[in-house]
C-alpha cells in the first residue's frame, strides 16, 4: 500500500473517531444536564421507618399531639398515654383539674385533680374488653394561644367495649371539652384544666366518671 493511501486511511480513521468522540461527549453532556435538573425537583418525603405501631406515643410538642395521645390511649389500651398528658405539678398552680358538665351533680367532683383522674382511668381501663377496638375521636373547634398557654375546644366521640360481666356502662359517649394546655419544664404540653360539656342526648365524660367507681 502506498504511503498516500495510508495517510488517507489514517485521516478517515481520525475523522470517524473524532465524530464518535463528539457524539459521546454530547450524550454525556445531555445526561449531566438532566441529572443536574433532577437536583432541583422536589422529592416526595420519605416515610418514617417506625410506622409499625399506628398508636405509638409521641412527645406532645404541640397542642394537637396532646389530643392524639389521648385518642391513642384507647386503641393501644395504655392508660399512661392519658395520664402523661395531664399536668400534675400542683406547686405552681397548674395541677390538673376536671370540671364536669353543670347538669351532672355529684360530690365526687369536689377537688377532682390528678389523683382522682388516675384512679378513674385505671378502673375504666380494667373494665374494658381488650379484644375489641376502643375509639376516641376528636374534632377541634378552636385552638387559641392565650398569653402563656393554649386553649383547645374540641368535640369528642368515645366508643367503648366492656367485659360482659361488668355492670352496664355506656358504650358511646359524646360531648365537648375545653382544655387549658401549659408547657412543663421539658417544653411539652400538658392539660391543666378540663371543662366538660354535654352536647346531646348521649352520656358525656362527666356521666362516665360518676359510673366508674
Amino acid at each position: 500500500m502506498s504511503s498516500c493511501s495510508t495517510c488517507n486511511l489514517h485521516l478517515v480513521n481520525q475523522r470517524v473517531l473524532s465524530r464518535f468522540m463528539k457524539q459521546g461527549l454530547s450524550i454525556l453532556l445531555v445526561f449531566l444536564f438532566l441529572a443536574s435538573c433532577e437536583l432541583f425537583i422536589p422529592r416526595e418525603a420519605e416515610r418514617p421507618l417506625y410506622t409499625s405501631d399506628p398508636y405509638a406515643w409521641r412527645p406532645p410538642t404541640t397542642p394537637e399531639i396532646v389530643l392524639e395521645n389521648l385518642a391513642n390511649s384507647f386503641p393501644a389500651h395504655k392508660l399512661n398515654y392519658h395520664l402523661d398528658v395531664l399536668s400534675h405539678n400542683s406547686e405552681d398552680g397548674t395541677g390538673f383539674s376536671f370540671f364536669p358538665d353543670e347538669s351532672v351533680t355529684s360530690a365526687i367532683f369536689d377537688a377532682w385533680g390528678y389523683e382522682k383522674e388516675e384512679d378513674f382511668i385505671t378502673k375504666l381501663f380494667q373494665s374494658l374488653n381488650e379484644d375489641n377496638l376502643q375509639r376516641l375521636d376528636w374534632q377541634v373547634v378552636s385552638l387559641l394561644p392565650l398569653d402563656d398557654h393554649f386553649e383547645i375546644i374540641a368535640d369528642y366521640l368515645l366508643t367503648l367495649s366492656f367485659h360482659e360481666s361488668r355492670a352496664p356502662l355506656p358504650n358511646e359517649l359524646s360531648g365537648q371539652a375545653t382544655l387549658t394546655l401549659v408547657q412543663n419544664s421539658d417544653l411539652l404540653y400538658e392539660i391543666s384544666v378540663w371543662h366538660d360539656l354535654k352536647s346531646d342526648t348521649l352520656p358525656c365524660w362527666s356521666d362516665l366518671k360518676t359510673l366508674v367507681q
